[in-house]
């Protein structure tokens, strides 16, 4: 890879779920943040990061925010599932 994060890299499903892991587990426990469960604050994170992305590229289309947060969920629960694949190694190492 020749780049840091693009804009068009949002478009590929694999690289905005770990662009909202990476996110997520950065600014989980950050003041008013900390009070959201994971799972929807990684929503949250998928869903602001697909509409600028589609702004940004300029393929905006109010009428497709309700498909952008369906997408959100599906990300967020890669995401989600990315973290808790993660911390199984993690314990079964620690056995």
């Amino acid at each position: 890879m020749d780049n840091f994060i693009t804009w068009e890299m949002f478009n590929v499903f694999a690289t905005l779920g770990a662009v909202v892991f990476m996110v997520v587990e950065f600014i989980k426990e950050l003041g008013p943040l900390a009070v959201f469960k994971t799972k929807y604050l990684s929503w949250i994170v998928a869903f602001l990061l697909i509409l600028l992305s589609n702004i940004v590229l300029g393929t905006f289309v109010f009428v497709d925010v309700f498909l952008y947060a369906l997408s959100a969920i599906a990300v967020s629960l890669s995401a989600n599932g990315l973290y808790d694949f993660n911390k199984t190694v993690i314990d079964k190492k620690d056995m």
